[in-house]
């Protein structure tokens, strides 16, 4: 199982073999607009599709964005511990 399958499906509340099958979906899709299928269109479904989409063509921006969300509580505690 992979890291970016892993992260989705934690991010989104689905199982791993969801967050698989919407990435595997998005891959087999030739253009980012493409809608998305009905078991994707709604719920926690329909945030994994979506984190599977940037994940997919903008991959980027989603390995930043995760670095992101992970170093703003480290950051915030280093200044609260610096300037304390």
């Amino acid at each position: 199982m992979s890291l970016t399958v892993t992260i989705i499906a934690k991010l989104s509340g689905v199982d791993t073999a969801t967050a698989r099958r919407a990435l595997d979906t998005v891959a087999a899709f030739d253009e980012p607009q493409a809608d998305a299928p009905a078991e994707f269109s709604h719920g926690a479904q329909a945030r994994c599709y979506a984190f599977a989409t940037i994940a997919e063509f903008r991959p980027v921006f989603f390995w930043v964005g995760i670095i992101a969300v992970a170093a703003i509580p480290v950051l915030l505690v280093i200044k609260v511990l610096h300037h304390g």
